[in-house]
């Protein structure tokens, strides 16, 4: 039986995906604060998920997350939503179990390695830019989509300021010069993300002094905090290990790119 996500069987899906939040976080998120925007679908097999997958809509690409105890139940929810992703490119993001899930029931499979740190509260995470950051809101939202498409990142939605905390830096003309924030934030966890500097103000330590600001906040209120980057991208690497955080019992992950014929 092939059920949609509702307030009868999220607290059962939670429950699973909790064993596991660091390799699950993604589909937590899903299921939680990004629900609004996820088409999530449960398959359930003698009264108990065996399944889980989510279509996200809200980006300039078709994006997705899934769970699953085997190939076969994967490949049962894949049919399912074979109106919504055959014949185009999705992108998933995996852990080590579920790209062997995927890669079995999928031929253009294309994962590209990223890695996940986490920060908790017994973290001492550091920053050494000389500018305070301040808290930013909605209203910043034209000025943030220029600082982003200035950094080649034009993906960038605004909703997401009402995500969670996004703390920036601005220089002597008040333009938005270096910014963090979140991709999402749950009980279980959060995703700082949504960095970005200024090519003319980087190497000033200003992204560790808004991570830390947003990870300080997040942190008061739930236990762990999770950044992704890609492995190529090494001064991303310098930055998170200079400010303190670790490599998680998850990494690496897969920012996986698939075709659905």
């Amino acid at each position: 039986m092939i059920e949609a996500l509702d307030e009868s069987n999220v607290d059962e899906l939670l429950g699973i995906l909790a064993a596991k939040p660091l390799a699950n976080i993604t589909l937590i998120a899903d299921c939680t604060q990004l629900k609004p925007w996820c088409d999530i679908r449960i398959l359930k097999q003698n009264g108990k998920p065996t399944a889980a997958f989510s279509l996200y809509h809200d980006l300039d690409f078709l994006a997705g997350a899934f769970w699953a105890e085997g190939s076969a139940s994967l490949l049962t929810l894949l049919h399912d939503l074979n109106d919504q992703i055959r014949g185009k490119s999705l992108v998933i993001i995996c852990n080590d179990d579920q790209l062997r899930i995927l890669s079995a029931v999928c031929d253009n499979v294309e994962p590209l390695r990223e890695r996940q740190m986490i920060a908790d509260n017994s973290s001492n995470l550091i920053e050494w830019g000389d500018s305070l950051p301040e808290k930013l809101s909605p209203l910043d939202a034209v000025d943030l989509r220029k600082l982003y498409i200035n950094c080649g990142i034009p993906a960038w939605t605004p909703n997401v300021l009402e995500l969670g905390p996004f703390y920036g830096i601005r220089d002597a003309n008040e333009n938005i010069v270096c910014v963090a924030g979140v991709h999402y934030v749950t009980r279980f966890g959060a995703e700082i993300g949504n960095v970005a500097t200024h090519p003319g103000y980087r190497r000033r330590g200003l992204a560790s002094s808004c991570i830390r600001a947003v990870a300080d906040e997040l942190l008061s209120d739930i236990p762990l905090v999770i950044l992704h980057f890609f492995e190529e991208n090494r001064p991303a690497q310098l930055l998170y290990e200079r400010m303190g955080f670790s490599y998680s019992k998850s990494d690496p992950v897969y920012f996986t790119k698939v075709e659905f014929d």
